[in-house]
């Protein structure tokens, strides 16, 4: 991947599996999601500081993307319940702000939002992100994953531009940590399937952005 104007287009790293491992019984706990995306994504979402290693939730707003960006439900005001308070106090999910902070080198007064999902496997080819190839409208968007249950498919993909075949696809392990730069690259995910009908398939991810 050539690099644009001298910055890191994708920067990837493994969380330990402690950490990812005590963030998650926390996905078993999502809410039903309302809008159009909620028969197959189950989601939380907050707006946190996180200063001197302490945790404080922000006010509560509606998230919305302009049609421009997100073609699937853009200017659609969107509120989501916060993540639980026992998930932002953890060690674990402390970590992971810390080694976003870390990656993206933020100062510690901004805002990071924060998306929990769990994606469902449906039917066939239950799309991951349902908006396609797309950039979220920030500075950093970073995927983080941290459990799957009976899927193929759901891997994460990287584009220098929206009408070009991806330059990058890795499979969205547990633990993984991919930093994405969104003002220079765009992103997606191959469509998930269960590999056993009968049970429940799914991909659970943090999906951290500043």
């Amino acid at each position: 991947m050539t690099a644009v104007n001298n910055q890191n287009l994708l920067q990837l790293r493994f969380i330990q599996q402690a950490h990812i491992n005590a963030v998650k019984p926390s996905f078993n706990q999502l809410p039903s999601n309302p809008y159009a995306d909620g028969a197959f994504r189950k989601r939380r979402y907050s707006v946190v500081k996180f200063v001197q290693d302490e945790v404080s939730l922000q006010p509560a707003k509606a998230f919305v993307q302009d049609d421009a960006i997100n073609t699937f439900q853009g200017n659609v005001e969107r509120v989501y319940e916060n993540l639980e308070d026992s998930l932002l106090q953890s060690t674990g999910f402390k970590h992971l702000l810390s080694e976003f902070r870390a990656m993206t080198g933020i100062a510690e007064e901004r805002d990071i939002e924060v998306h929990q999902f769990r994606m469902l496997a449906i039917e066939s080819d239950t799309p991951p992100a349902p908006e396609g190839i797309h950039q979220d409208g920030f500075d950093h968007v970073c995927v983080c994953g941290v459990s799957h249950e009976n899927i193929a498919g759901g891997e994460l993909l990287v584009y220098e531009n929206k009408d070009v075949e991806p330059c990058f696809k890795m499979e969205i392990k547990d633990g993984l940590f991919a930093l994405i730069n969104d003002r220079e690259v765009w992103h997606n995910a191959t469509p998930m399937n269960k590999l056993n009908a009968d049970e429940v398939g799914y991909l659970d991810c943090f999906v951290f952005t500043a």
